[in-house]
C-alpha cells in the first residue's frame, strides 16, 4: 500500500525544502499552497467569495484577485483570515483528500503532502500515515522569512502568531524535524526518516 505523509510546520520552518530533499528519495510530493493559489486564480466561485469578503480593491485591472492585496487585508485585520481559510480550505482539503486516497490504494511509494495549517484543523481533514512536523526556534524562522520576502520582523511575527503556537503541536506530530541546521545535515536528517516515511521499517 502507498504511504502518505503530510508535511507541516510554520512559515520558514523549512517544509518545501524537506520536501524537495524528500522528493530525491524517491517520494511524490504535493502542495497545498500551489492549490490556494490556483484556486485564487482561477476559481470561479472562489472569486465570488473572495469579492464577498474584500470587495473590488483586491482585484487587479485584469479581473484576477492580487494575492498580496488579500495577504496585506487579512493580516491588517485578522478576523479576515479565518473567513478566508473557510473559503479555501473546503476545496482544498477536497482534493487532498482524493488524491491521498487514491495514493493508498498504490502497492508502494510516498506522497509527500505539504500542508501549512494541518493540526489548526478541528478533525483530521483525511487519513494519512504519519505527520512530520518541520520546525526551528523562532528567531530563526523570522530570519528566514524576512531574508526571503523584505517584510519587516514585526510583521513576521505577526504572521506566525496567526499560525498557531508550534509549539504545542509538537506533541502531535508522529515525527518532528529540527530544520535549524545546515543542508547537509539536513539531508543526513530527512533520510535517517525516509525509511519510516516510506513504509519500509522504522
Amino acid at each position: 500500500m502507498g504511504s502518505v505523509w503530510v508535511v507541516t510546520g510554520p512559515i520558514g520552518g523549512g517544509k518545501s525544502t524537506v520536501c524537495s530533499l524528500l522528493e530525491g528519495c524517491g517520494a511524490t510530493v504535493m502542495d497545498a499552497d500551489a492549490m490556494v493559489h490556483r484556486l485564487i486564480a482561477r476559481h470561479a466561485a472562489v472569486h465570488e467569495g473572495l469579492r464577498a469578503l474584500f470587495g473590488d480593491a483586491i482585484f487587479d485591472r485584469s479581473g484576477k484577485p492580487d494575492r498580496s492585496r488579500i495577504a496585506r487585508r487579512v493580516f491588517e485585520e485578522p478576523p479576515l483570515l479565518g473567513k478566508l481559510e473557510a473559503l479555501l480550505h473546503p476545496f482544498v482539503l477536497e482534493e487532498l483528500a482524493e488524491k491521498a486516497a487514491d495514493w493508498r490504494g498504490r502497492e508502494s511509494g510516498l506522497l509527500a503532502v505539504e500542508v501549512v495549517l494541518w493540526f489548526q484543523q478541528q478533525d483530521e481533514p483525511f487519513p494519512v500515515d504519519g505527520t512530520l512536523l518541520v520546525w526551528a526556534p523562532r528567531e530563526t524562522l523570522v530570519t528566514r522569512v524576512t531574508g526571503r520576502s523584505g517584510l519587516a520582523p514585526e510583521e513576521v511575527g505577526r504572521r506566525l502568531d496567526s499560525q498557531g503556537d508550534w509549539d504545542r503541536w509538537t506533541g502531535r506530530a508522529d515525527r518532528v524535524l529540527n530544520s535549524d541546521c545546515d543542508l547537509a545535515e539536513l539531508e543526513r536528517r530527512v533520510r535517517a526518516l525516509w525509511p519510516v516515511m516510506a513504509g519500509d521499517g522504522g
